[in-house]
């Protein structure tokens, strides 16, 4: 959304004054696979959520246009380049839970020219009554392999997605669930990857822009994304936990 939680309020400022929809870029939220988590957890399946995994695992970014994704002038960081969709997800599925609360973290780089742009992060973020999230990245891998694991008081949920890119059009992907006696393989409406969230986020913007349907990710939702990127960051450059107001 933003790379300061300044530009943030001021971009939900001005939507607000001139009366316009501003939709933030949370594509997972839209996806057949982590969304369909979010849909058991609302449901109850897993009874209170008390631990969430959000790994990705995968090769080094592409540059970006004009190499924007390694000028942190441009990019802030790389923990707000693609962990924020990460905190943004742990968030979402802790919806009930309510507001987070502190955020630990810790990364490493093996770029000797680029120490700021950490290939390595890891962060624990803690929510009321005990619960909380793992965020953890790594860009020294190979291809593109994101899971989430989730478990509450009466059960347990185990995402996974597989790909040669992080927009492969023919993904390996799988859900499962355990509810505490057996485990029952998940079936997805729709096939699940970034490509195709990309296009279910267009079409979701056409509709909400037409009044036919709501936004899945605002500006309330962007700010937090962003704040817990810059509070992960701040944990890492001082080594301690960063607690949220």
């Amino acid at each position: 959304m933003a790379l300061t939680g300044a530009h943030c309020e001021g971009l939900i400022r001005l939507a607000e004054a001139v009366g316009k929809k501003l939709a933030i870029g949370h594509e997972l939220r839209l996806s057949s696979l982590w969304g369909k988590v979010k849909e058991m957890v609302d449901a109850g399946s897993v009874g209170e959520p008390l631990y969430v995994l959000v790994e990705l695992w995968r090769r080094p970014y592409r540059q970006g246009s004009a190499g924007w994704r390694y000028n942190r002038d441009r990019v802030g960081s790389w923990i707000l380049e693609e962990p924020i969709h990460f905190f943004d997800l742990a968030r979402w599925y802790y919806g009930r839970q309510g507001d987070p609360i502190a955020v630990y973290a810790r990364a490493n780089s093996r770029q000797s020219g680029h120490p700021e742009l950490q290939d390595n992060f890891s962060a624990i973020v803690s929510f009321p009554r005990g619960a909380y999230a793992v965020i953890s990245q790594t860009l020294g891998a190979f291809e593109h392999h994101q899971t989430v694991k989730l478990t509450g008081t009466r059960g347990s949920l185990w995402a996974a997605w597989s790909g040669a890119l992080d927009r492969d059009l023919h993904p390996r992907y799988s859900l499962k669930y355990h509810d505490g006696e057996k485990v029952v393989d998940i079936p997805l409406s729709t096939t699940s990857g970034e490509v195709y969230e990309l296009e279910a986020e267009i079409d979701m913007m056409v509709k909400a822009v037409r009044g036919e349907g709501p936004i899945a990710a605002d500006g309330t939702d962007g700010k937090w994304a962003v704040s817990l990127c810059l509070a992960a960051q701040q944990s890492v450059d001082s080594g301690k936990v960063v607690i949220l107001s």
